[in-house]
């Protein structure tokens, strides 16, 4: 990844810092460039209200990020590059330029002392040096799981949230990289016992590091073994399978939710082969819609167990995907005693 530009700005279109690069062959008018960021940020959190996100803004070879961070914009021009960079991993970086910002000049925004002139020079040695630091990112992405893992265990974000986002932001990394990530997951396992009063919250915390944990490992030991992605929201019935398909070499990973099976797709995008498991009573079209709209590989398999088969969403679909569906009156247990458990075990192992 190159850094070409990076502003920071005021969410009403105000610029307070620019940094081009050396190599950077934009230029772009500030006050034009300050309202349209601040105008399609404004756009984006509308979008949020219904589960939905600009990424980033596709530039011919490079792509446009922008990031709030309080009463702020952190925005960026990048070159993607070979190394697989995921658009949270970006984001993850704006943020924290963001915050460094804040800390050093939120006093003289806030009393109307700010002159950017006074600035540039200053944080611009402060861009520099952490361009240069190839660990920085990491310690970066080290240091938000740490403040999530505060939160989650205060009570200010769901505790499946430390899961979803590790994967997020250790998958990619490579494999020393990612042992050390896992070592600070480990010691935050560790003193959970002594930070959390709540024993069934500690039992929690517990289940779900260990859970990241599991998952993190798997991309060291066996990096090239092809994963199945388990869509269920109950999370009993999920580990009763997984563990029935383990003893048969099947690697799952658990998905909650719709929503978290295209952050996982996305953060193991071109690195990881896997095949889907849909487990859901009731599909909607829009959710099927969704699945036909994923990113896939031409072999990932796809089952839904259902009760009744949904019917095809609404207008043109882009792509039109291979579905086996499984009808159910209810979603069985899982055991070895359960046919569907045997079927899904001879179709996965036979289609590997």
């Amino acid at each position: 990844m190159i850094i070409k530009n990076i502003w920071i700005l005021s969410k009403v279109g105000l610029c307070y810092y620019h940094y081009a690069a050396p190599y950077s062959d934009y230029n772009l008018d500030e006050s034009l460039f300050s309202g349209f960021i601040a105008g399609i940020t404004s756009f984006a959190a509308t979008l949020s209200d219904e589960n939905k996100s600009i990424e980033f803004i596709q530039l011919d070879e490079d792509e446009l990020y922008f990031e709030p961070i309080g009463d702020l914009i952190t925005a960026s021009i990048v070159t993607p590059g070979d190394e697989k960079i995921q658009p949270f991993t970006i984001k993850v970086m704006l943020q924290f330029i963001g915050t460094k910002f804040l800390d050093m000049y939120q006093e003289s925004i806030d009393d109307f002392l700010f002159e950017k002139s006074d600035i540039n020079e200053e944080f611009s040695k402060e861009i520099q040096n952490f361009l240069q630091d190839k660990d920085m990112m990491e310690d970066i992405k080290r240091e938000q799981f740490q403040n999530l893992f505060n939160e989650a265990i205060n009570g200010l974000v769901p505790i499946d949230l430390l899961h979803w986002r590790g994967v997020q932001l250790f998958a990619e990394s490579n494999t020393e990289l990612l042992k050390e990530s896992i070592n600070l997951i480990e010691n935050l396992n560790e003193v959970s016992t002594s930070l959390i009063n709540d024993k069934l919250l500690e039992a929690r915390v517990t289940e779900v590091l260990h859970k990241l944990l599991r998952d993190l490992r798997q991309n060291i030991i066996e990096p090239d073994r092809k994963k199945l992605l388990i869509v269920c929201r109950e999370t009993v019935s999920f580990e009763n399978l997984s563990k029935i398909l383990l003893t048969r070499g099947i690697h799952s990973i658990h998905c909650p939710s719709l929503e978290y099976l295209v952050e996982v797709i996305n953060t193991w995008k071109d690195s990881v082969s896997y095949d889907i498991l849909f487990i859901d009573a009731k599909v909607s079209r829009r959710s099927l819609r969704s699945i036909h709209d994923l990113e896939l590989e031409k072999d990932t398999k796809i089952i839904m167990v259902v009760n009744t088969i949904p019917r095809p969403p609404r207008g043109r679909l882009t792509s039109k995907k291979a579905i086996s569906f499984i009808v159910q009156e209810t979603i069985p247990e899982f055991n070895w005693k359960s046919p569907l458990v045997d079927y899904i075990l001879t179709y996965f192992e036979h289609n590997s």
